[in-house]
């Protein structure tokens, strides 16, 4: 083992000499994990985004970066006096926990609860890898074979980055509490009876492989050989901002073309087909709740809603939140700012389990305690799903409903948000507590206005 270890040494020495400048060697010899004290932790973010280096998560109280390095940018990170203060090269190397969960370990996972609770769990195949393998959806409600109009969407996904083991962890146990507390608990049965509730535990299935096939710290998808940070690969803003590298050997390569990713598709087509009211998309490390827009100085439209319940979903798991230019640095191509701008959901990420435990930590000691905490997280947006909002479906009398909106105006007569009917006629839209004008428009034509006064319930309102 010793020699082997050696030899491994010299080929690396050999390797960034005569490499120094190869984009394959930064892609496949990074090899040092390790910490950073930031002095500015703004600035100091920006600077090393710059460098496009691999930022694995942070600790934004003591101003804490972790990064997966190769030696030449460790070397890079001296010379600009870089405050290096842990070697976590270990946590890299170290044998991955085979109690985590495997592509087919979630196929089978997901096909015995549709086996043993057909009544409310369904699985759905969302999509194909680049590699072949199936994406797996499960829907849970009460009369989950049929699409019932009167019923809104939630979605929760995981595993965009193959490293984070921890997420699938969380969506397995949404799904696990609900199935099994559903015939004995009120408030459960409530949520699987009023909502479609979709749940995607594992999107980036070839990455993941990859994982367990020894690439431990592996963060992209596989395809084309180098493989694309499926994170930065949605449409909207696609590589606008430079919250994401346009090279192949980066760990936030946005690919070649915006969407062009088949995870990314199958997500998409999801979205655009059950037209979620909300969405969690769950990652590893850094217990952050991250909200939408991620450049630098954008907010959402609604953001007195977004931000308001992001908030509070921080509170509830004791996570800091806000967006990702204000916990982290741009970010562009993101699954939450492409369903925000395309179809109106109110998404977040959450980025499980801090710094000390890093992407894979010891799954006895780590895994009940993580997902029982962000339970409150999941369960705070389903009662949110009847909190302050209305909801209500156009009739037949209006033939294509998606040609339709609702504009939005608060009591100052300023417009709150311009909502975009759904497909199958339905809306449903989460506001907050007050009084609101709302117009049924066709193009510029208004058709029909309403006057709500609303509290802290859903209310149903047909125009």
């Amino acid at each position: 083992m010793l020699k082997n270890l050696l030899a491994v040494g010299l080929l690396l020495a050999l390797m960034q000499n005569s490499n120094a400048h190869s984009h394959k060697f930064q892609e496949t010899k990074r090899s040092v994990y390790t910490s950073v004290k930031l002095n500015d932790y703004a600035k100091d973010m920006k600077k090393i985004q710059s460098l496009d280096l691999d930022v694995t998560g942070v600790d934004i109280g003591n101003s804490i970066v972790d990064l997966f390095l190769t030696k030449e940018q460790l070397n890079k990170l001296y010379e600009l006096n870089f405050n290096i203060i842990q070697d976590k090269s270990n946590q890299a190397i170290s044998a991955l926990d085979e109690q985590y969960k495997s592509p087919s370990e979630i196929e089978s996972i997901l096909k015995e609860w549709e086996r043993e609770h057909s009544d409310i769990a369904k699985v759905f195949v969302i999509g194909t890898s680049s590699e072949g393998r199936n994406i797996y959806a499960l829907k849970i409600s009460d009369n989950v074979s049929t699409r019932e109009h009167s019923e809104s969407a939630i979605l929760f996904n995981s595993m965009h980055h193959a490293r984070e083991v921890m997420s699938p962890e969380v969506s397995l146990d949404i799904i696990e509490t609900l199935i099994t507390n559903y015939k004995t608990d009120l408030k459960i049965k409530s949520y699987v009876d009023s909502n479609e509730i979709w749940v995607v535990p594992m999107l980036n299935v070839d990455g993941n492989a990859k994982v367990w096939n020894g690439s431990k710290m592996w963060r992209k998808n596989t395809n084309y050989g180098h493989g694309v940070d499926i994170n930065r690969n949605y449409p909207h803003l696609w590589g606008s901002c430079g919250g994401s590298s346009g090279m192949k050997w980066s760990s936030t390569y946005r690919g070649p073309s915006a969407g062009s990713e088949p995870e990314v598709q199958a997500l998409m087509n999801l979205v655009k087909d059950i037209r979620p009211v909300f969405d969690i998309s769950y990652h590893a490390y850094s217990e952050i709740v991250i909200y939408p827009m991620g450049c630098k100085g954008s907010r959402t439209q609604t953001k007195e809603v977004v931000e308001r319940i992001g908030q509070e979903i921080g509170q509830s798991v004791n996570y800091r939140a806000g967006t990702a230019w204000e916990l982290l640095y741009s970010v562009d191509g993101s699954d939450i700012d492409w369903m925000y701008n395309a179809y109106q959901v109110i998404p977040y990420v959450l980025e499980v389990n801090s710094r000390a435990q890093g992407f894979q930590p010891d799954y006895d000691t780590w895994r009940d305690k993580t997902v029982k905490r962000n339970r409150a997280a999941w369960m705070t947006l389903l009662d949110k799903m009847t909190a302050t909002g209305v909801k209500g479906r156009l009739d037949e009398t209006y033939p294509s409903p998606e040609n339709y909106q609702i504009e939005v105006k608060d009591s100052n007569g300023k417009v709150f948000q311009n909502y975009k009917i759904n497909p199958d006629g339905t809306y449903h839209i989460v506001l907050n507590e007050g009084k609101y004008s709302l117009s049924l428009k066709k193009g510029r034509n208004s058709l029909n206005t309403k006057v709500v006064e609303l509290s802290s319930s859903l209310m149903p309102l047909n125009f």
